[in-house]
């Protein structure tokens, strides 16, 4: 079950199957795993080992704490004492008889505890009241809908989770104020015993004696901790240790697996299959260079699971620009069977722990496949240059790969990974042509082109383009002259390289473009296309300017004066994924109208529903337009979408006398933009379609 918000809230272990209907779902979809419990004992591996191996699947740098109190008697608490302060094991005290050759189950119990201590994923305190007991019973996760607790009455052992009749109660941060506080107050309490600053109750770590002796009790090296699962899964059915048909176990190795859903070899996405052939042939590398909405980041997980098919075990890190996209791919890696370790916000001494802890994961077998989401900045930061390993193969996937071929990025790129794939709907780097020439080198090539040419129609659905001429007001048009007369007076310097006369040149062309971007008009002509009935304006988005953040202000007061529902969407809500995405469910659910931005919408921003796109404002980079139209063609099957709109606003500025070489550039850029979107519109012989706009913009070309 995906949706955490559906499970009832109330459960008793005794009547259901609380590893399956309760705990697993929830551990499947978790960040952290706290456990503050009394009467701990071993046996919880055995009882819940659906929810212990979903939750330590999903990366390799998950840990579970424990906070425990196992049933000791009083001369059991003096001997721990006494054990932990002479560092004297004391893992017999906690878990007497570990070993009891009748109780098989007992065994798998216990072994997989010591190992998962042993390996870092469990981390074990007792907690020691001074007076009474330490009689809490509480699970607390941090999962992807946000923070949820489990409390009630069951112990961490057989009889309290499954044997006696006890009750579990299922608190969700996000279903309610009362419910916040719970969880709040119970994380709280945790970190607060956790790090010894609760007064009363004594916190006590495993000493190195210890852990020492959990070495006789398993061999790290040798342990499988999957088949241990498997064999503990089989006794909780049948009661019999016998061999266990593999095809019958719910638990597997961490692997890679192409969801059902995916068809990659015929219909409307067959050019996925070609580009992964294409991309073989080259020796697995190349840029793939696939139109936005393409499906290039299902593509290149194709690829990866077709490498693991042939190889032992793979580690895949792949490279983004922004954090809204690493969000994104976390999503589509756990769609093919694998939670990635999500490096958004860690540091690079958590990054590189992590990424130890994997390829560990990969040379033990204890995993297939681990999977690294970072950013470009942290492939770049020398973290990467020894990945790789006896055991296991490697494969880079840099998404937008057009932002790697910075100066600083060719001199800091890893080489050590066996396979390469560079995706992006723009791989070149306009203006910079010695940076695409070291994309290609690096990535090996461009394997396989699908442009926008061949995906609309197919994978893309039709659109229809708008161009909206604008004037400026009396105001802004005196501006825009006095600008034009301080340009012409340093015009001289336009083709200089540099100097105080070429910047002072810049920075006037620039403020020229500002105000043209954010004129008035625009604001008032948008208004005027959009639907009459504020109700039949519907998944829309609105892109203003950059320039200007006056622009996207008065838009939005104007969306809420006509009462649409709207959200802008800044760089404060792409930092903050969980943010995110309760804005792009909103938006995909119909509760919200519009998304307003500036440029944050451009890379990363999937909601397949958009319908209308309106561009108040763009740069004159081609990536941009790409992007931008890619984010509004997708299709949805959900809405069953078949056509977009595209509305563009032009700004026509009135020329006194010879215009300089930044207007007609200025205007130029705009035809430019206008040819791009027209010629593979719906629309073109419109009379607000490209072809009159391109027309009139020639037009006005010439005359000048």
């Amino acid at each position: 079950m995906d949706d955490l918000s559906s499970l009832p809230p109330i459960y008793f272990p005794s009547d259901d199957n609380i590893d399956e209907k309760l705990f697993a779902p929830i551990s499947k979809r978790s960040e952290s795993m706290d456990c503050m419990v009394g009467y701990f004992a071993s046996s919880y591996f055995s009882e819940l080992p659906l929810a212990v191996s979903s939750y330590l699947n999903i990366s390799s740098e998950r840990k579970m704490r424990f906070l425990i109190s196992p049933n000791l008697k009083e001369n059991d608490l003096a001997a721990l004492e006494g054990a932990f302060s002479n560092d004297e094991d004391f893992f017999e005290i906690l878990f007497p008889n570990s070993f009891i050759q009748a109780s098989i189950l007992k065994e798998y119990s216990v072994k997989a505890l010591a190992y998962l201590v042993l390996t870092g994923r469990v981390e074990l305190k007792i907690a020691i009241k001074s007076e009474g007991i330490f009689h809490a019973k509480c699970w607390i996760f941090s999962t992807f809908e946000g923070e949820l607790a489990i409390h009630g009455s069951s112990n961490a052992t057989a009889g309290g989770m499954v044997r006696n009749f006890e009750q579990l109660a299922l608190s969700r941060a996000w279903l309610g104020e009362e419910s916040r506080q719970v969880c709040s107050a119970l994380k709280d309490k945790f970190n607060q015993i956790w790090s010894g600053k609760q007064q009363g109750i004594t916190t006590v770590s495993l000493n190195e004696a210890t852990v020492k002796a959990l070495r006789t009790y398993v061999s790290v090296e040798s342990f499988d901790i999957v088949e241990c699962h498997k064999n503990i899964q089989a006794l909780l059915r049948n009661g019999i240790p016998t061999d266990v048909d593999s095809t019958d176990v719910t638990l597997a190795v961490p692997s890679l697996s192409v969801p059902a859903y995916i068809n990659y070899e015929t219909g409307e996405f067959k050019h996925q299959g070609d580009a992964v052939s294409a991309w073989f042939s080259n020796k697995g590398s190349g840029i793939l260079s696939i139109a936005t909405g393409g499906g290039k980041t299902y593509t290149s997980l194709i690829a990866a699971t077709q490498v693991l098919k042939s190889k032992k075990a793979i580690l895949v890190v792949i490279s983004v620009p922004t954090k809204a996209l690493m969000s994104q791919w976390a999503g589509d890696v756990r769609e093919f069977g694998i939670e990635a370790a999500d490096t958004n916000g860690k540091s690079q001494a958590w990054i590189t722990r992590c990424l130890k802890a994997q390829q560990r994961n990969l040379r033990l077998g204890v995993s297939k496949a681990e999977v690294m989401i970072v950013t470009h900045q942290a492939l770049v930061s020398g973290m990467f240059d020894d990945v790789g390993g006896n055991g296991y193969v490697t494969l880079l996937i840099a998404d937008e790969v057009h932002n790697l071929g910075s100066e600083s990025a060719k001199i800091n790129m890893p080489h050590r990974f066996d396979y390469k794939i560079g995706l992006s709907a723009t791989f070149e780097r306009q203006f910079d042509p010695l940076g695409t020439e070291f994309l290609l080198s690096y990535f090996g090539g461009v394997v396989f082109e699908y442009g926008l040419k061949s995906a609309i129609g197919s994978c893309l659905v039709n659109f229809d383009y708008y161009a909206h001429f604008v004037y400026l007001t009396a105001e802004e048009e005196e501006e825009f002259q006095e600008l034009t007369y301080e340009i012409k007076k340093v015009s001289y310097a336009a083709n200089d390289t540099e100097g105080a006369a070429k910047e002072k040149w810049q920075r006037l062309c620039l403020r020229r473009r500002a105000l043209t971007e954010s004129a008035k008009n625009k604001v008032d002509k948008l208004f005027s296309v959009l639907p009459s009935d504020s109700e039949n304006i519907k998944k829309t988005l609105i892109f203003c300017t950059d320039k200007n953040p006056a622009q996207l202000t008065k838009v939005n007061e104007r969306l809420r004066g006509l009462g649409v529902r709207f959200h802008q969407v800044t760089a404060e809500e792409t930092a903050d994924n969980r943010s995110l995405r309760s804005v792009v469910s909103s938006f995909s659910n119909d509760e919200l109208q519009v998304l307003t931005s500036k440029r944050v919408l451009d890379e990363g921003f999937n909601v397949p529903q958009t319908e209308t796109a309106y561009l108040l404002a763009s740069n004159t980079v081609i990536r941009q337009w790409t992007q931008r139209l890619g984010r509004v063609l997708r299709t949805s099957k959900k809405t069953g979408k078949n056509h977009a709109e595209i509305h563009d606003f032009i700004v026509l500025p009135v020329v006194d006398g010879e215009a300089d070489d930044d207007i007609k550039s200025l205007l130029e850029s705009e035809y430019r933009r206008v040819q791009f979107f027209s010629e593979h519109s719906s629309n073109f012989m419109h009379s607000s379609g490209g072809y009159y706009a391109g027309k009139r913009l020639l037009s006005l070309l010439g005359a000048l």
